[in-house]
């Protein structure tokens, strides 16, 4: 069995890539185990994504802030809440424009 470097591995997951041979095939081809390969396959294909780090610039929305009255006062005129999947609680005003409420929930996951 053979030690790639990383350049070598990037080359070979391209000619995989490109099709027309297997994993196992690949692996025999460049004398490697097909655990390896599939290690690598994986990692440099990861490499690829976006990268969602705190390095990455966040997604601002506009936000208007407005005086309203206490949150009790407010739930019998009108209002409608989210629950977001970490349990923050969501409130908007019946007639908030649905499109901006989608593009905030999917910014806010």
């Amino acid at each position: 069995m053979r030690r790639l470097g990383r350049e070598e591995w990037r080359s070979v997951v391209a000619e995989y890539e490109k099709g027309g041979i297997s994993q196992k095939e690949i692996a025999a081809k460049h004398d490697v185990s097909i655990a390896t390969f599939q290690f690598y396959l994986y990692k440099i294909r990861k490499e690829r994504l976006p990268s969602r780090s705190s390095e990455s610039s966040p997604v601002f929305l506009p936000l208007e802030v407005v005086a309203s009255a206490a949150p009790k006062a407010r739930l019998g005129a009108g209002v409608l809440e989210a629950a977001l999947r970490s349990g923050t609680l969501v409130r908007f005003a019946v007639g908030t424009d649905t499109r901006y409420l989608a593009e905030l929930l999917a910014a806010l996951g």
